[in-house]
């Protein structure tokens, strides 16, 4: 499996998607003049920057480790997400704080600039539509990946939010005509920025997990607890008599792994072959759940009981 050619041909053609979903977004905007698209098309438009990055990061992180980067450029992956993260993050704000003081102009001139929603409805249609097959596409690139490219998974779910916004969008802006002879129609100038707030408020929880992973992998935060439980039940039964497992230490830095598997023996004279053997049969049972891997195995009588939590 070559993740970074699969990565980088899947961003490349969703390069050309978010493009047109920004274009399309965009100039739907002039003629609408509703802030939901807009967002919508300059999330695409963010999106389709992240995708030129992501694609230099893809080839970078594909390079073999180097004397100055013993541990490779698996760090480059996770600040994407970071910066992924942050940039779904501020366009969220930014569209709430926008329309919090639109609302407030309306409620206190009691006048707003309207949104004319007639094409509003085809937009979002076509915006579904073109959502759902890249999502579907990013689904089957991520299964080719075995789910291992935190940039594509981090992808899949920005479309799915994109998919969101706009069929959001479209349904609003179709019942709207239902509120204008209704006790709400006093609402409808500004049920455009009732949309985006309910949408941002909907979104928020996406970005702020991104950051927060991205985040604890940048201070190599040992969380994965998962994978040490089915990884310590499968290194168990091959140690001989001699040794027992202490710990394992899981750290995580975009698709890489870094492991530190701390084993006691229980005996003083040790064969170096036999602990090259221990070490070689180890390493391939944490490779066979985790391709992209640094691991360490280490023979000591310390104990992790003697470490802070």
């Amino acid at each position: 499996m070559n993740m970074s050619n699969i990565e980088t041909k899947a961003m490349s053609y969703i390069l050309l998607a978010y493009v047109l979903m920004a274009a399309v977004g965009i100039g739907a905007f002039a003629f609408s003049n509703s802030e939901a698209v807009l967002i919508d098309g300059v999330f695409n438009f963010i999106s389709a920057l992240s995708m030129i990055i992501g694609i230099k990061i893809s080839k970078l992180v594909a390079k073999k480790p180097t004397k100055s980067l013993p541990f490779g450029f698996a760090m480059y992956e996770t600040l994407y997400t970071l910066f992924k993260g942050l940039m779904i993050y501020g366009v969220l704000v930014l569209a709430g704080v926008s329309n919090i003081i639109k609302i407030y102009d309306y409620i206190a001139i009691g006048s707003v600039e309207q949104v004319k929603g007639g094409s509003i409805i085809y937009y979002s249609i076509a915006m579904v539509i073109i959502c759902s097959f890249v999502y579907l596409y990013l689904a089957s690139q991520c299964k080719k990946t075995k789910n291992q490219s935190i940039m594509l998974q981090t992808e899949k779910i920005a479309v799915f939010q994109n998919a969101i916004i706009s069929g959001a969008i479209g349904v609003v802006f179709l019942l709207i005509g239902f509120l204008k002879n209704s006790f709400l129609a006093p609402i409808v100038p500004i049920a455009d920025s009732i949309i985006v707030l309910v949408l941002c408020l909907f979104l928020f929880s996406d970005p702020i997990k991104i950051l927060k992973n991205a985040f604890n992998e940048l201070i190599i935060k040992d969380i994965h607890h998962e994978m040490r439980e089915k990884v310590t039940q499968m290194i168990i039964p091959i140690l001989p008599n001699d040794y027992s497992l202490n710990h394992i230490s899981i750290n995580r830095l975009g698709r890489t792994y870094y492991f530190m598997i701390l084993i006691n023996p229980l005996k003083a004279n040790l064969s170096l072959d036999e602990i090259e053997n221990i070490q070689k049969s180890i390493k391939n049972i944490v490779i066979s759940e985790a391709p992209f891997s640094f691991i360490d195995v280490i023979f000591s009588s310390e104990s992790v009981d003697d470490w802070e939590d």
